[in-house]
């Protein structure tokens, strides 16, 4: 994220109701040491990795329940903790007034694409993504999730080798399993939606590279398979409004909770991050993480065309998702 170019910065709720400079502190991020300003409560409560690190009851010469007022993160990328500073103070200032947690990252998302910036944002909301799942922010976890999901959609983008490459060999498996399982489902409905059938020769290539990413690739087609889901149509871009939908809705897209950190606990229910008034109650389980489309598959008939369903402009997208 270039941060000369972007506006869209953090709604500071600092700015809005000052806290005393004795209850804040001030973190340093990256090896430009950009400062961002919290208040010691809200931030240690954030995760205990901030609280341990805000702790400073070790230091003798000060009280016992003391806490820093400096931190220096320089390991952390200045542009994608932008993206963290932004949604704790929604987070926070939305619990506050019991409005939910359906916090998006829209507003940088409209920025990067008027601004020509979309790679930048990109990468900042993968890395805010992988931050989150190892400090265990759930929620921040599947905000970025929806926020990728959401870009790719906006920008109409594939999956790159780059991409693969970075997430499969330089992210921790564990940090980065619900990437790995969009990518792969990126992967299968661009595959699947070749004219002619034929695989992409550098995809081809990068199975052989990555052995992790082809083990992944084959137990989704498997997996698809068994549900007898047509992944020429399902595109994992598209994020649909609810998990309890008709067979043939799930033709075009995911489920809402798909690639959420609570997808098999929300089941066919309602996401936890969205308010209960607007949606429905089902709380069906079902752990699946392809869903089963039963005969509804087979109202599609022969088309397999990936313009002829896939485009973000199609009638079907705009019903679900406003990309405008």
């Amino acid at each position: 994220m270039l941060k000369a170019k972007f506006t869209c910065k953090r709604s500071s709720s600092l700015a809005l109701k000052p806290i005393p400079k004795s209850d804040t502190v001030s973190v340093f991020v990256g090896p430009e040491s950009r400062e961002f300003t919290f208040s010691k409560e809200t931030l240690s409560s954030t995760a205990p990795y901030f609280a341990t690190r805000l702790d400073a009851s070790g230091l003798t010469y000060l009280k016992p329940d003391a806490q820093l007022n400096t931190l220096w993160l320089e390991d952390l990328c200045p542009d994608m903790f932008e993206l963290f500073a932004y949604w704790v103070d929604l987070h926070y200032s939305t619990r506050s007034h019991n409005s939910g947690d359906n916090i998006s990252f829209k507003p940088f998302i409209d920025e990067a694409c008027a601004l020509d910036c979309r790679e930048e944002l990109h990468w900042d909301l993968v890395h805010v993504h992988l931050f989150a799942a190892r400090i265990g922010l759930d929620t921040l976890q599947d905000a970025a999730m929806d926020g990728i999901q959401d870009l790719y959609l906006r920008c109409d983008w594939d999956i790159t080798p780059g991409v693969v490459k970075e997430v499969y060999t330089e992210c921790d498996a564990e940090d980065s399993y619900r990437l790995r399982k969009w990518i792969v489902a990126m992967t299968a409905w661009s595959q699947g939606s070749s004219l002619d059938g034929t695989m992409d020769p550098k995809m081809e290539m990068l199975f052989g590279l990555v052995p992790d990413f082809w083990d992944d690739y084959v137990a989704h087609l498997d997996k698809s398979s068994i549900s007898r889901t047509k992944l020429q149509f399902k595109n994992p871009q598209l994020r649909l409004p609810s998990n309890n939908l008709r067979n043939e809705e799930r033709q075009f897209g995911y489920r809402q909770c798909s690639f959420h950190t609570h997808r098999a606990s929300a089941g066919q229910g309602r996401c936890p991050h969205t308010l209960p008034s607007l949606v429905g109650m089902s709380f069906l389980h079902d752990a699946e993480d392809v869903e089963s489309d039963d005969s509804g598959s087979e109202f599609l008939g022969g088309l397999v065309s990936k313009a002829l369903v896939a485009s973000p402009r199609t009638a079907i997208f705009e019903l679900y998702l406003d990309i405008n």
